[in-house]
């Protein structure tokens, strides 16, 4: 019926919309088979109206904050879902030291628990799960340094 491409947390999703049948829908996303139900109530925001300086206007020179990490510990590296399915354990809290192979997460998917485990020691950054939260495919599950 129709395609589209969401970008959700820096994920990429790819969804098309099989049918609609007043407010439920069949789509696919990434592949997987979802059944939804649409919120028509929502108000339609006011697009944006896009206002360009003049072109003498003097350039701003306040300075741009960047997000540090700490000395040495390189770029973040993310732990990302297999497959969609739902979190049942987290192990892991932001600050906690973990070793490769180390399980940090328990993952079901079509109704086998799998270990979600770290590639590399590390320091984890942030977890962005909960127990309970039902996940899609590559989305980023615990970020480490």
């Amino acid at each position: 019926m129709k395609n589209y491409k969401f970008t959700i947390n820096g994920n990429l999703y790819e969804v098309e919309i099989l049918d609609i049948d007043g407010n439920m829908a069949k789509i696919e996303v990434n592949g997987a088979p979802f059944s939804v139900e649409i919120h028509r109530d929502a108000v339609e925001k006011p697009k944006a109206r896009v206002v360009r300086p003049p072109v003498n206007a003097p350039q701003s020179s306040s300075p741009v904050t960047v997000a540090a990490t700490p000395k040495g510990s390189g770029p973040l590296s993310q732990i990302k879902a297999p497959l969609p399915g739902v979190i049942i354990q987290v192990l892991v809290k932001p600050g906690d030291a973990i070793k490769a192979d180390q399980v940090v997460c328990t993952l079901e998917t079509m109704k086998m628990e799998n270990a979600i485990k770290a590639e590399r020691d590390g320091v984890i950054a942030a977890v962005k799960i909960t127990p309970q939260q039902s996940v899609l495919q590559d989305e980023v599950l615990i970020e480490m340094n």
